[in-house]
This record gives structure tokens, C-alpha cells and sequence, in this order.
């Protein structure tokens, strides 16, 4: 899966302005037609964001990136039914404040899994990081594969504290990265 080809495009207000061309693909072999591009361009980004934390966390990587003008990537679990997947999320600046966003498929492999959250749902609320897929039970982040049951999924969605870390650290790069650039290219 090509970088560009499975990426999107918002502008300064974080409206989604056009997508890759492998989107709809990609949307439709995951049983998801609401996911189209019919579907999602004209709307802002956070129509398809879930959860409090996740809004501030995607909202601290855009501005982040528009600000210091240097481009963000963290890696991200976005499992299939039946498949483990990682991906990497590269943020692209533009001078315009737009950005692209682009996903790239880093590893896959097939699972069966066993265990379910809805097995906690009882004595726990099952939030789920947005990033890495891990369920915060109790007080501890645990990596559950969860089949594709309605009962099984989240109930919010959140960043744990693992994820936060990595994203502090890309930020961190991005400092160190701007404070070497030529002062043509710095802000004032």
C-alpha cells in the first residue's frame, strides 16, 4: 500500500479536501462503504474521530505540525477482523496550513483471537487507546484481539500513556529537527 495513494488531505480549518487514490479501495475491503470518498470529502476530520483524548491528541499533532512546519510520523494499530495490522501515520505540512495525512501498511499477519473485552465489560469500562489498541482495564493498558462482535468493541476511546510518550518524543524531534533549519525558513 502506497503512502500517497492511501492518504487524505485537510485544509487550515481541518475540512478533509480530497483523498489517494487506493481510499475507496481500502474502505471498501474493510466493510466500510461509510468511509468513501463521497462520504468524507467536505466533512471536517473530527466527524470520524472517537473520543475526547483522541480529538486533543490528533489535534496537538495538526496544529503542532502546522506550527513548526516539519512533518510528524508514529506508528498505529488498525486491526482487521482477522488481521493484526501496523501502519505508519506521516502528518505533511504545507505552507496553505492544509496537511496530507497518509497511511502506510509497515506489518500484517493474520489472527485468530481469544480473548474479548467484553469479558471485563461487567466490572470495567473498555477504553480503548486509539493508537496502539490496547484496553485500559483497570488502571493497566492490556493489547486484547478482539473479534468482530459489537459486544467486544469499546466503549470510548483514549490515548494510554505508552502512545502519549511516543508522541511526545516525535514532537521533540520536530523541535530539535526546526531549531537546525536555516533562519529563512524559522517563523518570527
Amino acid at each position: 500500500m502506497d503512502l500517497q495513494a492511501n492518504s487524505y488531505v485537510v485544509d487550515g480549518q481541518n475540512r478533509i479536501v480530497s483523498v489517494g487514490s487506493e481510499w475507496d479501495q481500502f474502505a471498501l475491503e474493510n466493510d466500510a462503504p461509510g468511509a468513501t470518498s463521497a462520504r468524507v470529502i467536505g466533512r471536517e476530520v473530527w466527524d470520524f474521530i472517537e473520543g475526547d483524548n483522541t480529538r486533543a491528541y490528533l489535534f496537538g499533532v495538526l496544529q503542532t505540525c502546522r506550527m513548526e512546519q516539519q512533518l510528524f510520523s508514529i506508528l498505529y494499530r488498525c486491526d482487521g477482523p482477522d488481521m493484526r495490522r501496523l501502519f505508519r501515520l506521516t502528518v505533511w505540512p504545507s505552507p496553505d496550513h492544509s496537511l496530507t495525512l497518509g497511511s502506510m501498511l509497515v506489518h500484517s499477519v493474520a489472527s485468530h483471537p481469544t480473548a474479548t473485552a467484553g469479558a471485563f465489560d461487567t466490572f470495567y469500562d473498555t477504553t480503548r487507546c486509539s493508537i496502539c489498541c490496547a484496553f485500559q482495564i483497570g488502571e493497566k493498558w492490556i493489547d486484547l484481539r478482539t473479534p468482530k462482535d459489537p459486544g467486544n468493541f469499546a466503549k470510548s476511546y483514549s490515548i494510554c500513556p505508552s502512545c502519549i510518550k511516543d508522541a511526545d518524543q516525535e514532537f521533540a524531534r520536530m523541535r530539535r529537527q526546526n531549531n537546525v533549519l536555516p533562519m529563512v525558513h524559522r517563523k518570527h
